[in-house]
């Protein structure tokens, strides 16, 4: 009997929105915390900091990405 597997989480790099200035205090958390995971988790993750309309654009950025787990928004 044949079963499917799923691949692993994560098998590829993650992106993490920040819709804030580099360097601002909303930014830094979220680096700090990415920085731990990137070590359990053995991938990459780019952090892309997305400023404008009081996160709203890069809300909307992160809304509008693809549905497969490999976008997150760090609000």
């Amino acid at each position: 009997m044949n079963k499917a597997f799923a691949e692993g989480w994560p098998s590829s790099p993650i992106r993490v929105i920040v819709p804030y200035s580099a360097g601002s205090a909303a930014d830094i958390v979220p680096r700090i915390v990415f920085e731990q995971m990137k070590s359990q988790l053995g991938q990459p993750i780019i952090i892309e900091n997305i400023p404008g309309a009081s996160g709203t654009i890069g809300a909307g950025i992160a809304a509008q990405a693809q549905p497969d787990g490999y976008t997150l928004l760090a609000t």
